[in-house]
């Protein structure tokens, strides 16, 4: 086993440990909003946790447009404990089950029908939901890991889109456009620090100094969560209304006439975009790896 495996699995149990004593909680992110949360049965079987679930044994069958999870536990037959019918969800998931050993988890798939599953839930039937906070787990740290080697200030980034529950591709993609990464950038008309933030808008955020990097980004990603629920969740509004102010946005019902917006819309648009694509790669890759090294 490697070394940055290792690591990777050491994290996984720690973060399951702190889960089943109280001392932390499962974090969910875009993903969960699109089906994430509907999210599979079993456990997280990486780091030494497999023994709560001896004699267990989880089948994932994916078709073209579902997903489903089966328990099956020695003696005692097979039981559905997630169906997921979102198409991303269920791709997105399938890709997931591979960070786990084939000693817990078996994956199916059929691109031709659903012939093969066999098993309905009951209308109303409440699944199991331990898998969905272990793969809410397993996802979280992935994308740590992702933010913390891939961009400066990743942890801050990270950490702060959590807490206030957005995109943290999206908040790396507007410290990009805003200050390239620069703790201590200033504009001209006297924006401060990564997410470029005038003062009086810091304050109302409830940053006391705008070049610590803590203070900067969490007022900047609670100025765009705001904004977020003030357009109704219209991406392009937000982003222009961060760069030109929400009173113009409402003027022009839209992004503004202005080549300066326009153009910041454009790029933070475009980093968003290759930023989620990088993740989905990594996402991928570190399945790769994992697998490699159970099997």
């Amino acid at each position: 086993m490697t070394m940055r495996t290792r690591g990777f699995f050491d994290s996984l149990t720690l973060r399951w440990n702190l889960v089943r004593s109280g001392r932390s909680k499962a974090v969910g992110n875009r993903f969960t909003k699109r089906g994430m949360t509907l999210v599979l049965g079993a456990a997280l079987s990486v780091g030494g946790t497999s023994q709560i679930f001896s004699h267990v044994h989880y089948i994932v069958e994916r078709d073209l447009d579902h997903l489903q999870v089966v328990k099956q536990r020695s003696g005692e037959g097979r039981e559905l404990v997630a169906q997921i019918t979102d198409k991303f969800a269920a791709n997105s998931i399938y890709k997931l089950t591979q960070i786990l050993p084939e000693s817990l988890v078996s994956r199916r798939s059929s691109l031709l029908d659903g012939s093969w599953f066999p098993i309905s839930s009951p209308e109303g039937e409440k699944h199991d939901s331990t898998f969905a906070t272990s793969f809410a787990f397993i996802d979280k740290t992935i994308r740590e890991k992702f933010f913390q080697t891939q961009f400066p200030f990743g942890n801050v980034i990270h950490q702060q889109a959590e807490k206030y529950d957005v995109d943290p591709a999206l908040v790396a993609a507007v410290i990009e456009t805003e200050s390239r990464f620069r703790e201590n950038a200033r504009s001209q008309v006297g924006a401060q620090g990564l997410m470029q933030l005038m003062p009086r808008t810091g304050r109302w955020m409830g940053a006391r100094n705008l070049y610590d990097a803590d203070q900067n980004v969490e007022a900047g990603v609670k100025y765009l969560k705001y904004l977020d629920g003030r357009f109704d969740g219209n991406l392009k509004k937000t982003i222009a209304a961060y760069n030109a102010g929400e009173g113009n946005v409402r003027r022009f019902n839209g992004v503004p006439p202005y080549r300066e917006t326009r153009n910041y819309v454009k790029n933070v648009l475009s980093r968003y975009e290759r930023n989620t694509r990088q993740l989905e790669q990594y996402r991928e890759a570190r399945a790769v790896e994992t697998r490699g090294v159970s099997n």
